[in-house]
């Protein structure tokens, strides 16, 4: 088995997340005209920067210990991926929710209201949604949101769970404001309809395996500070044919 190892917890200094679409490009014999089709899967890409230093003084020697994990062997790391947008964006609205799971003795416990299953969620605001359209677009109805604020922004995740506990997950395409009574609905980029109603997240990190082009190296001076630029592409474990296995050095 090839091992993913967890990535360390680097202080960032630059975060670049994207997608890659490769693409074939042929010209008609007859006439002439260019022709585009995609080739091979899409794959995203990340550019990650970060300090050599950091609040416990131990970004260059978690550098150091990742590359003697890898030990010459395929360099994937699981990285839980920020959004493309502002860190500070957020403005400390948290609306990322996690179902919360119930259990006694190993066995599930189920909440109900008259009749129909609940979920619990653990984040600071109860959000539901149901499947809506926006024009030609799929989106979400989203309730229980802060009111009258910016709730979600382009390349955010949003994802809905229902009570059997499946979800469906897509990206927001636009800027959606809430109104007054803090319901808002967020048109997406999924190309279907969304066929759940329930707990909605909005927010939540991409966990993504990528492989690195290489361990960077970083000189440290005598004073001031010193980074590492790593540079990532996706890859899936359908490429390796002993599969994967997870390890967290770190926690």
């Amino acid at each position: 088995m090839t091992d993913v190892i967890a990535w360390p917890p680097f202080d960032l200094t630059g975060w670049e997340l994207a997608e890659v679409y490769p693409q074939s490009r042929s010209v008609g014999l007859i006439d002439g005209r260019p022709r585009t089709s995609s080739a091979q899967r899409a794959r995203r890409v990340a550019t990650a920067n970060i300090t050599g230093i950091g609040k416990q003084q131990s970004g260059a020697g978690y550098v150091r210990m990742l590359n003697r994990m890898w030990a010459g062997r395929p360099n994937l790391v699981r990285v839980e991926a920020h959004s493309t947008l502002w860190h500070m964006y957020r403005g400390g609205y948290d609306l990322r929710n996690n179902v919360l799971e119930w259990t006694d003795g190993g066995s599930d416990l189920l909440w109900t209201a008259g009749g129909a299953d609940l979920l619990w969620g653990d984040g600071a605001y109860a959000l539901s949604g149901i499947p809506a359209t926006d024009g030609a677009w799929y989106a979400l109805t989203v309730s229980g949101l802060p009111p009258s604020r910016i709730v979600a922004r382009p390349s955010e995740l949003i994802s809905v769970t229902g009570t059997a506990g499946t979800s469906e997950t897509a990206y927001v395409l636009t800027v959606a404001r809430s109104d007054a009574s803090g319901v808002a609905k967020i048109r997406t980029d999924k190309p279907e309809a969304f066929t759940l109603s329930g707990l909605v997240s909005i927010g939540q990190r991409e966990s993504i395996v990528f492989e690195a082009a290489g361990v960077p190296r970083s000189v440290q001076g005598v004073t001031g500070t010193f980074g590492y630029q790593w540079d990532f592409t996706e890859v899936f474990v359908d490429e390796y044919s002993d599969g994967w296995t997870e390890v967290d050095p770190w926690s």
